[in-house]
């Protein structure tokens, strides 16, 4: 049974339930429907599938240049001269003459089986299926146990999925959007994602020291200033509706992220991705 007939069966089943809608103070002022995309079966496979398959359209191709350890002119100089019969590179009057050479086992010969850019990487997915995993992934972020089981601190009496007035699309300025947070009871959820922890292995010398947190997640419809003001917040997001993808609602493929959503993006969700698909 696809993605769409199994959502289509549970929206004929359930009933119409209205979403309250808040505003910057945090207090209810009006109401929503809940979209049809909030019903869709919860598939926690799908979205991890999808996921890795995404996170590989990222990555970029490398590889070891195909000239490398064939810079020399090599010979071997054969049996009884007590050494061993291995390519040497011929560089008279230079620091290099008589190294070994054009062998992977001898100090400036050539890489023994290297990585090669032709190798590979980027895993093709369905348009479908990509659209069935996001409609999974949006599913999750109404559902407050997965939200909980991913490590965020949602408050008892904060109901999901959570909607607030487009004016939150212009709040411009970190710490306007601070208060409207703790207001809405995350303020325990803000200062999980301030920890940084210490990387184990060899990534905490490479630039990678310190791993944060991810925190929430605000889809709006059209930016008028919230995404500069929510650079220098740790751990929390904002993304246009039109580019929302299941690498932002499941990071680690992990789904339930906690969510919020602008009026307008959640009026436009059941259009934006089921639009169409019949």
């Amino acid at each position: 049974m696809s993605i769409l007939v199994e959502l289509l069966m549970n929206a004929s089943r359930a009933e119409e339930r209205k979403i309250p809608v808040l505003g910057l103070d945090a207090n209810v002022v009006g109401e929503i429907k809940l979209p049809k995309t909030f019903l869709a079966p919860l598939r926690e496979d799908l979205v991890w599938r999808t996921f890795i398959h995404l996170q590989t359209h990222t990555l970029q191709p490398k590889g070891a240049f195909k000239g490398s350890g064939h810079k020399y002119s090599v010979e071997s100089l054969g049996a009884g001269y007590g050494m061993a019969r291995v390519s040497r590179i011929k560089a008279s009057g230079t620091g290099k003459n008589l190294a070994g050479g054009m062998i992977n086992f001898a100090v400036g010969g050539r890489p023994g089986h290297p990585p090669v850019p032709e190798k590979k990487i980027h895993k093709d997915i369905n348009e479908k299926e990509k659209r069935a995993a996001l409609l999974v992934a949006v599913a999750f972020t109404g559902n407050k146990e997965a939200v909980r089981s991913r490590g965020h601190r949602v408050p008892e009496e904060v109901e999901l999925p959570i909607v607030v007035d487009d004016s939150i699309e212009s709040v411009a300025k970190t710490r306007e959007l601070k208060e409207f947070l703790e207001k809405l009871g995350l303020g325990e959820e803000l200062e999980r994602c301030k920890e940084k922890k210490i990387r184990a292995g060899k990534g905490k010398r490479r630039g990678r020291r310190y791993k944060r947190r991810v925190g929430p997640l605000i889809v709006i419809s059209e930016d008028r200033g919230i995404e500069e003001a929510a650079d220098n917040l740790p751990g929390v997001d904002v993304v246009k509706l039109k580019d929302l993808s299941v690498l932002h609602l499941a990071p680690g493929a992990k789904p339930g992220r906690l969510t919020i959503w602008s009026k307008s993006a959640f009026e436009k969700l059941d259009e934006r991705l089921l639009g169409g698909w019949t």
